[in-house]
């Protein structure tokens, strides 16, 4: 289901995910981690 997170992120996947986490006030960065957290429990 999360096939794209799952891959070797590039320097365009950070410089995407840091633009996000500008443009949704931290929200795209809570989200990361509540995925993170759940693919590592």
């Amino acid at each position: 289901m999360m096939n794209k997170t799952e891959k070797k992120r590039g320097f365009f996947g950070l410089l995407l995910d840091f633009i996000l986490v500008i443009g949704t006030g931290g929200l795209w960065l809570i989200w990361i981690l509540i995925v993170y957290l759940r693919k590592n429990s």
